[in-house]
C-alpha cells in the first residue's frame, strides 16, 4: 500500500505540466521572504525539489527564481535555513547551468559565510562556470583570515579538496603552498587548553583546564586528535578535521605532479605531517583511561601509517627517518594478535619502502602470513589476506586478479592441488574453528564418523593440518585423499563449503589460461599425470565435480593441441590409464578427450619420435580397449550414451593410427567388423546402436582403399586455412567435381 502511494505520488509529478511549474515558480517569488506564509512556500519548495528529481527531463526555471534561491544559499539566513537549504537542494538537482542562466555574474563577495554557502553551488557547475580564476583565490583568501568560525573554515576547506579531487588542474601551485602553509599553523598550533562550558555562565573566572592525554595524564605537547577533552575550542575542531582530510588533500594534490615538483610543493608540510604523526604514534602506545579509547587509537594509527606511507612516496629523504618508528610500531603490533588488521598498512610501508633503506622485510611478512594469519583467518578484516576458502563470495573478484602473479614454475602445480581441494580447506578450517572452541571428546581407538571426530583422531588430524599450512613448497597433495573426501562428506551441504566450490570453477579457469599461455611443453609433460589423476579425485559435491571435470577435459585438449609432444613424454602414464576400462567411469569426457588426442596428435607431423614401434603400442592397446568395452556393452543393459560415444572414438582413433602404419590396417578392419557384429546383437538404444554401427562401416569403406584413408584421416594442417576449400588441386574441390560428373551421368 504504501509502495503503490509513493509511485502515484511520483506519477503525479512527472506529469506536472509547465504551467504548473510555472505558478510554483510565482508562489515560490512571491511567498519566499514573507514571513507570514513561510510554511506555505515551504510547501512550494518541497513540490519543486519532487518534480526535478522525479521528472525524466529538465524544467524550465525562470533566471529572477535561480538568482533569488542563489542568494538564499549566499545569506544562509538562521530564521529561514530550511528554506535555505531546500534552495540548496533544488539548485544541485539543475546545475550544471550556463553563466548568465544561473544568475551569478556579479563579483563574489568576499565574504567567507557566502563564499563557504556557495561552494557546493560553484563545485556542481564545474569548469562551465567562468569564474573560478576569481573564486580560488579568494576562497584561499578566506580560509587564512582570522576569526572564522569552525563551520566556515571546514566548509571552505572541503571544497578545496573537492576541487584537487576533480579539477586538480585548476588549482595553481601557489594556492596548493597556501593551503599547505594554513594546514601547517593548523596541526601545530591549536591551544592546549579545554574551551570553557558553553553551557553555563560562571561569574567567578578560573583558569581553564589542559587537555588530558588519553591516558588521563594532562598534555604538554603538541595537541592531536587523540588529546581528550570535555569542550573543544575551534582552532582544535579544526586540528581535528585538518587531520582528518590530510591524506587526501596531499594525495589528490601529488598524484598529477612529478615527484621533485610535489617534494618542492610539499616540503614543509611533510614535515609538520611527520612530526604530528610521530606524536600520535607515541599516544597510540599509551594504556588509554576509557576503554571506549582503544578503537580511536586504532583508527588513528591506521590513519597515521597510510599518512606516512604517502609523505614517504613524496620525499623518500625521510624514508629513514619514518622507517625506524614504523619498525618499532610493527614490533609493539605482532605482540598483540588482536591488532592484527593494524598490520596491513605497516607491511604495505615496508613493501613500498625496504629498498630505500636496504632493509629485507622477509621475516615480517613471514611472522604475519605464518602466526597473525594462522589466528585470525576468521576476522572479516584479513580473511583477504589469508585463505580464500573462509569468505569466497566476498573476495573471489580481487582474487581472480591475484592469482596470475602467485603462479610460477615451481608453484603452479601445488596452486592447482589448492584450487581443488579448496572446499577441503574450507571444512578444515570450520572443523578447527570449532574444536578449538567446543569440547569435542578424543576417539583415537575408533573409526571416526564426522568430521570433527576425524580433527581428533591421529591418523586423520596430519591431513588436516596439511591442508591448512601457512607455507607453501612443503608437497602439492597427499596420500589416502580419497578416504579424506569421505571421512568429511558430512560438510557437503554446508553452506560456506557450497559457495567456496562455486568459486573453484572460474579460478581454475584462469589458472588454465595463464598455464595455456605461459607454460613450457616441460611443465605441461610434466602436468599431464596430475590431470588424470585429479580429474577422478575431487571432493563429492556432485556440482562441483562435473564442473571441475568439463574444464580439466575442455583445457586438456588445448594444452595437447599446444604441446602434442607430450603424448610420448608420458606415454607410460597415457597407456597405463587407457588400458583399464575402469578409468572411464566418472571420467567419461577426458578419457574420450584423451583418445582423441592420441588418434589426433600421434603421427610423425607433430612429433619426429613417433615411430611405428609407437604407434603399434598405442594402437594395441587401444584395440584391447575396444573389444573389452564393446563386448561389455553388448552383454549389459546399463551401458550409458557415453560408452558408445567412446567406443566410436576408440574405432576412429585405430582406423587414424593404423593409417600411419599400414601393416595395422588389416587389424583395424577386424577389430571394426568385430564391433559392428556385436553390436547389432546388443542391448543399447537404437540411436547409440546405429551410431557405433555406422562409424564402423563407414570406416571400414575407408579403410579398404589405404591411400585415399591415409589423406581422408590424417588431413594437412592447410584445411584449417581454408586453402582446401579454394585451391583447384585440393581433395575436397577435386571430391566435388568427380561427385557432380557421376550425378549427371
Amino acid at each position: 500500500m504504501a509502495l503503490s502511494s509513493i509511485e502515484n505520488i511520483f506519477a503525479q509529478a512527472r506529469e506536472t505540466s509547465q504551467e504548473d511549474i510555472d505558478r510554483i515558480c510565482s508562489g515560490i517569488l512571491e511567498n519566499l521572504y514573507d514571513p507570514e506564509k513561510s510554511a506555505e512556500c515551504m510547501n512550494q519548495l518541497r513540490k519543486l525539489y519532487l518534480i526535478i528529481h522525479a521528472s525524466s527531463t529538465q524544467p524550465f526555471l525562470t533566471k529572477n527564481l535561480v538568482g533569488t534561491m542563489v542568494n538564499m544559499v549566499e545569506a544562509m539566513d538562521p530564521g529561514k535555513t530550511k528554506e535555505c537549504l531546500l534552495c540548496q537542494k533544488i539548485l544541485t538537482g539543475i546545475l550544471p547551468f550556463d553563466e548568465k542562466d544561473l544568475g551569478m555574474e556579479t563579483e563574489i563577495k568576499n565574504n567567507p559565510n557566502e563564499a563557504a554557502n556557495c561552494a557546493l553551488i560553484y563545485l556542481i557547475q564545474g569548469d562551465k562556470e567562468k569564474c573560478w580564476t576569481s573564486l580560488l583565490p579568494k576562497v584561499e583568501k578566506c580560509l587564512s583570515s582570522q576569526n572564522i568560525e569552525f563551520d566556515v573554515q571546514s566548509k571552505l576547506l572541503s571544497f578545496l579538496i573537492a576541487v584537487s579531487l576533480k579539477h586538480q588542474s585548476m588549482l595553481q601551485k601557489g594556492q596548493i603552498e597556501s593551503v599547505n602553509a594554513y594546514v601547517c599553523d593548523v596541526l601545530v598550533k591549536a591551544s592546549l587548553k579545554q574551551a570553557p562550558n558553553p553551557y553555563t555562565i560562571n561569574p567567578f573566572k578560573k583558569e581553564q583546564t589542559m587537555v588530558t592525554e588519553v591516558d588521563g595524564t594532562p598534555s604538554r605537547n603538541i595537541f592531536t586528535v587523540l588529546n581528550i577533552g570535555q569542550y573543544y575550542n575551534e582552532d582544535q575542531m579544526m586540528n581535528i578535521f585538518c587531520f582528518s582530510t590530510l591524506y587526501k588533500w596531499i594525495y589528490n594534490c601529488s598524484k598529477e605532479e612529478g615527484r621533485e615538483t610535489a617534494k618542492s610543493i610539499f616540503h614543509n608540510l611533510v614535515g609538520k605531517t611527520i612530526d604530528y604523526c610521530f606524536r600520535i604514534l607515541d599516544q597510540c602506545e599509551r594504556r588509554p583511561k576509557m576503554p571506549s579509547d582503544v578503537e580511536l587509537q586504532n583508527s588513528c594509527l591506521l590513519e597515521t601509517i597510510n599518512l606516512l606511507d604517502l609523505v614517504c612516496k613524496i620525499d623518500n629523504g625521510q624514508v629513514a627517518r619514518v622507517y625506524q618508528e614504523i619498525r618499532r610500531q610493527h614490533n609493539r603490533l605482532s605482540q598483540d594478535l588482536s591488532k592484527t588488521r593494524l598490520m596491513i598498512p605497516v607491511l604495505q610501508f615496508f613493501l613500498n619502502h625496504s629498498r630505500t633503506v636496504a632493509h629485507d622485510p622477509h621475516d615480517v611478512f613471514r611472522q604475519y602470513f605464518h602466526k597473525s594469519l594462522s589466528w585470525g583467518f576468521t576476522d572479516t578484516a584479513i580473511a583477504f589476506d589469508t585463505i580464500l576458502a573462509w569468505n569466497p563470495r566476498s573476495f573471489v573478484s580481487e582474487f581472480c586478479e591475484i592469482l596470475p602473479a602467485l603462479m610460477s614454475p615451481t608453484s603452479s602445480v601445488e596452486i592447482f592441488h589448492i584450487l581443488l581441494d579448496l572446499p577441503c580447506i574450507t571444512i578444515c578450517l570450520d572443523v578447527i574453528e570449532k574444536c578449538n572452541t567446543e569440547d569435542v571428546p578424543t576417539v583415537p581407538e575408533t573409526e571416526p564418523n564426522s568430521s570433527m571426530e576425524a580433527y581428533q583422531h591421529p591418523f586423520y588430524r596430519p591431513m588436516f593440518l596439511f591442508f591448512t599450512r601457512s607455507e607453501g613448497g612443503q608437497g602439492d597433495t597427499i596420500n589416502r585423499l580419497a578416504a579424506f573426501h569421505k571421512i568429511l562428506e558430512d560438510y557437503c551441504r554446508h553452506p560456506r563449503v557450497v559457495v567456496c566450490s562455486q568459486v573453484v570453477p572460474a579460478l581454475l579457469r584462469i589458472w588454465f589460461e595463464v598455464i595455456l599461455e605461459e607454460a613450457s611443453t616441460d611443465f605441461v609433460s610434466h602436468l599431464l599425470p596430475v590431470l588424470i589423476e585429479r580429474c577422478g579425485l575431487l571432493y563429492n559435491i556432485p556440482e562441483f565435480k562435473a564442473d571441475v571435470k568439463r574444464l580439466i577435459s575442455k583445457y586438456f585438449v588445448k594444452l595437447l593441441k599446444k604441446h602434442p609432444t607430450i603424448l610420448l613424454d608420458q606415454q607410460s602414464d597415457i597407456l597405463d590409464f587407457l588400458m583399464t576400462p575402469a578409468n572411464i567411469t566418472n571420467r567419461e569426457d577426458f578419457f574420450a578427450n584423451m583418445v582423441w588426442g592420441v588418434g589426433e596428435y600421434c603421427s610423425t607431423t607433430n612429433d619426429e619420435r613417433c615411430t611405428t614401434e609407437n604407434i603399434r603400442r598405442f594402437f594395441e592397446v587401444l584395440e584391447a580397449l575396444t573389444y573389452e568395452l564393446s563386448g561389455m556393452i553388448a552383454s549389459t543393459t546399463t551401458s550409458s550414451v557415453s560408452h558408445a560415444k567412446i567406443t566410436c572414438m576408440l574405432m576412429s582413433t585405430l582406423a587414424k593410427l593404423s593409417t600411419r602404419c599400414q601393416d595395422l590396417i588389416p587389424r583395424a578392419i577386424l577389430c571394426c567388423t568385430k564391433v559392428a557384429r556385436q553390436q547389432e546383437q546388443g542391448y543399447l538404444d537404437t540411436d547409440s546402436q546405429e551410431t557405433i554401427i555406422n562409424r564402423a562401416q563407414e570406416l571400414t569403406n575407408i579403410l579398404k582403399v589405404p591411400n585415399f584413408a591415409a589423406t581422408a584421416l590424417n588431413p594437412s594442417s592447410d584445411i584449417f586455412t581454408g586453402r582446401w576449400h579454394q585451391d583447384s588441386s585440393s581433395l575436397p574441390t577435386i571430391l566435388r567435381g568427380v561427385y557432380q560428373i557421376i550425378s549427371t551421368e
